[in-house]
């Protein structure tokens, strides 16, 4: 907690600057102001935010860890004593999603030279699609996920290059099912030179039973994105998992860290506070993607058939109204 004394260390979030005073508390919460750019704030905000750093960082974590948006919802009530509403929750999910993709693209994994490749049926807007993920066995690292409407050699090989740009490298084997597409997939993507081993779970040494498991955990995560019916969407919130899952999932196999940290190089962040905090007043969200990603509940259902409703029954009397002498 900042005393008499150590306000003098405090800066303003807007423009740096030390020249700041107490200004008041809002709710229990304790204000400043700016005496060089003549701004309000509170600490542990974002620049035009409210809400704390953390609160919005413990919304995320319990969106990736698999939390559908009226539990969150009803836990921030309960511990903050506030109450958000989904679509502003939902929006904080989509804006630092895209900050943690953004925050995780220069990053460089130190990986192994055999990777796994699968690909597994999920339900998206009453859809079925395909998700493909290749992962590196020594570190269980996912290196890349693909979402697509078909498991043709394209799909693989759009798989196997966006692995190889992540892992700065090509690996020496790639281990994958019975599914012919990556036999021309994996050549294409890289130039003929990798070792195919194409195999079947539980049933030979080189085998995928790491990424089985891995798709295991990932249904889990489909379970609260089913009522998403855009594939922009879908792809958005599946990227923002695989930064979950490498970054801050922890893996019984790896001593209960998580891949990224089991590589003992320097991490662009350790949580999602750390996110948060680095993305500063510059991420943003676009409202054509809030639009899109707006998830379809049963509130929303029930809303739009009373709208529908209201506007047929209006139509209604509008009709009427000239045989019965009704003015409008």
């Amino acid at each position: 907690m900042l005393t008499k004394d150590s306000i003098s260390i405090v800066r303003c979030k807007y423009c740096n600057s030390p020249n700041i005073v107490k200004f008041g508390t809002y709710k229990g919460v304790q204000r400043y102001y700016c005496k060089d750019c003549k701004r309000k704030f509170v600490l542990d905000t974002l620049p035009k935010m409210k809400t704390p750093m953390l609160w919005i960082a413990s919304a995320l974590d319990m969106y990736y860890r698999g939390m559908p948006l009226d539990s969150i919802q009803g836990h921030m009530k309960l511990v903050y004593g506030k109450y958000f509403s989904e679509a502003g929750i939902y929006k904080w999910i989509v804006r630092f999603t895209k900050e943690a993709i953004k925050q995780s693209k220069n990053f460089k994994p130190v990986v192994g030279n055999k990777w796994i490749a699968d690909e597994t049926a999920i339900n998206i807007g009453g859809k079925k699609l395909w998700y493909w993920d290749i992962i590196d066995t020594p570190s269980r690292y996912l290196l890349a996920s693909h979402l697509s409407k078909t498991r043709t050699t394209e799909d693989a090989q759009i798989l196997v290059e966006k692995a190889i740009a992540r892992a700065w490298k090509v690996p020496k084997t790639i281990v994958t099912d019975k599914l012919r597409a990556y036999i021309d997939g994996i050549d294409l993507a890289s130039g003929g030179i990798v070792r195919h081993v194409r195999s079947t779970p539980f049933t030979e040494v080189d085998h995928t039973n790491l990424i089985e498991r891995f798709h295991g955990t990932l249904k889990e995560r489909t379970n609260v994105i089913r009522n998403f019916t855009n594939l922009k969407t879908a792809r958005l919130l599946t990227d923002g998992w695989l930064v979950q899952y490498n970054f801050f999932k922890e893996h019984e196999a790896l001593g209960n860290i998580s891949p990224a940290k089991h590589m003992n190089i320097e991490l662009p962040f350790g949580n999602w506070n750390d996110i948060v905090r680095m993305s500063g007043e510059d991420s943003y969200v676009d409202e054509e993607d809030i639009a899109i990603a707006q998830p379809i509940t049963e509130k929303h259902r029930k809303s739009a058939y009373m709208r529908k409703a209201k506007r047929v029954s209006r139509a209604k009397k509008r009709a009427i109204a000239p045989s019965i002498g009704v003015i409008r």
